[in-house]
């Protein structure tokens, strides 16, 4: 699994997290799934301590989960990142907003390090703060 985003950049994967996971929100529902991973980095614990180490974590963003639908159709664009750069405008907003994230063009919102979509129920939200609700996703610290 791993292996199959060895040679992406931080604003690649980064990109295709937000792809995975955010690609039919808002501007700002992508800015806040990509902050959420930047935050994870930033607190440096669990997560891990890069932006590969967090996003690649097993169990954390379900688009890289293997049975998950989305999972071919990243390692598909990884694969084939310049291709999809030229032909999918979704991608290149990602990328866009992981870019400007990573070099401080965007501003980060909000600092939460957990999020899921309103339509399901999970069992680590009941010991959170929920910090906002942007778009489907409710966001957590």
């Amino acid at each position: 699994m791993k292996e199959d985003f060895d040679h992406l950049s931080n604003a690649q994967l980064l990109a295709l997290c937000i792809y995975g996971e955010a690609r039919g929100e808002s501007t700002e529902g992508k800015i806040a799934v990509g902050s959420v991973v930047l935050e994870r980095v930033r607190r440096q614990i669990w997560f891990g301590k890069t932006i590969t180490e967090v996003i690649l974590k097993p169990y954390q963003f379900s688009c890289f989960l293997e049975n998950d639908p989305n999972y071919k159709k990243l390692v598909h664009i990884a694969d084939q990142w310049d291709e999809e750069m030229v032909e999918n405008i979704s991608l290149n907003d990602c990328y866009t907003i992981a870019a400007g994230l990573l070099n401080g063009n965007i501003e980060q919102y909000p600092k939460a390090t957990h999020y899921h979509t309103k339509d399901i129920k999970t069992q680590w939200d009941d010991d959170m703060a929920m910090v906002a609700q942007i778009g489907a996703h409710l966001f957590y610290v």
